[in-house]
């Protein structure tokens, strides 16, 4: 056992740049670990869902950030006389994932932004839909309309990367009312029926409109 621990002692010393790299990803990776750790003790602690998933977007968040300042503090400490390598194998990794970093920097404009959240009805890149989950690299969102008509859902889940925050316009249908604007349109025959049945619309209409203003006035007071 000793000598085994010798000769990767020894090892090390012959080798100081790939062991500086190995333990730079093992502090990457026992990061990761603790944030998966605590987003669990997060979802089993809050039973609010808002509450949890911003304390849970708010972990990632705070380990994104420890693993930029480890890697500007490791590689510029330990590194120095392989600056040139680095930076061009940096400079490889950000042209080969730069949509990813592009992904991971909208997810954080839109977190602290609040450009949409959870629940909203945007259209993002052509795509419409109501949004579910917002991650690190992705946005889900319950698509509506396309070969359905109207704006019913269309069955369809679709995943959309954060970075087409910053390639286009983003249309928010519901950021600033408590409500989503609808076009209903109604065929009525032109016979005798036609007032009855637009006094059974007015009187859906305004059962609808009741309903939803006791329920915002139940949620306020909640």
């Amino acid at each position: 056992m000793m000598e085994l621990i010798n000769q990767f002692q020894t090892w090390i010393s012959q080798n100081p740049i790939t062991a500086s790299i190995f333990k730079y990803l093992v502090w990457v990776i026992a990061i990761l670990i603790a944030v998966q750790v605590f987003r669990k003790l997060l979802k089993k602690k809050l039973p609010d869902s808002v509450t949890r998933y911003k304390s849970q977007k708010g972990v990632e968040i705070i380990g994104y950030i420890f693993i930029i300042f480890l890697s500007i503090t490791y590689f510029t400490g330990n590194i120095t006389d392989f600056t040139i390598a680095i930076g061009l194998l940096s400079a490889g990794v950000a042209i080969t994932l730069q949509e990813l970093f592009l992904s991971i920097a909208g997810s954080l404009y839109i977190f602290f932004v609040k450009v949409y959240k959870p629940g909203d009805r945007i259209e993002i890149n052509g795509i419409k839909g109501d949004v579910i989950d917002i991650d690190s690299i992705y946005t889900t969102m319950m698509e509506i309309g396309e070969w359905v008509s109207t704006d019913n859902y269309s069955g369809r889940i679709v995943k959309l990367s954060n970075a087409f925050v910053f390639k286009g316009p983003i249309y928010n249908f519901s950021q600033d009312f408590p409500f989503i604007w609808m076009n209903l349109i109604y065929q009525f025959i032109i016979n005798q029926m036609w007032l009855s049945l637009k006094k059974l619309s007015l009187t859906l209409l305004k059962k609808s409109y009741l309903t939803m203003s006791i329920s915002q006035k139940a949620t306020g007071k909640m």
